[in-house]
């Protein structure tokens, strides 16, 4: 189990769902600016494939990326239920999309475990945990590092 996963027990947190393809993930929603639509998006030239493109986000440019991309999934092929989740990450915003938002859930840390054995270990830096809820498997994301190698 991860030292952040430790540090955190005993506390009862807010997780918003989302689907991302076929999985069920989720994002602490105290880290969620907003959610919004997706509407146009402006390409970037020789943007890494993650990168969908740039939205100017009331007077502010936000990169949006490709969640499901980074997470090792095909690329989105964007719907009517798709949304970008409005993240900061070090001063600067980032869009995330996904595929459809799910519901806000109330989650006690302790219940959390690691991530399964069988998780690649690309995919494994990109877990807080899993959990349950609502009789569902939720994979918890954790922002920081997807959003650092989107940065590279």
């Amino acid at each position: 189990m991860s030292d952040t996963l430790k540090s955190r027990t005993g506390q009862t947190v807010l997780l918003t769902t989302f689907f991302v393809r076929d999985a069920l993930c989720a994002l602490d929603a105290a880290g969620i600016q907003e959610v919004i639509r997706l509407g146009p998006v402006t390409p970037v030239r020789h943007a890494p494939e993650e990168v969908v493109g740039i939205v100017n986000l009331r007077g502010k440019i936000v990169t949006i990326l490709d969640l499901g991309l980074r997470l090792g999934f095909a690329q989105a092929v964007p719907g009517g239920e798709s949304r970008i989740f409005i993240i900061e990450d070090r001063g600067e915003f980032v869009g995330l999309l996904v595929d459809q938002v799910g519901e806000v859930v109330e989650v006690e840390r302790d219940l959390w475990q690691a991530p399964p054995a069988n998780v690649s270990w690309g995919q494994a830096r990109f877990f807080q945990g899993v959990c349950r809820a609502s009789g569902r498997v939720i994979t918890v994301l954790e922002p920081g590092p997807i959003l650092a190698e989107s940065a590279q």
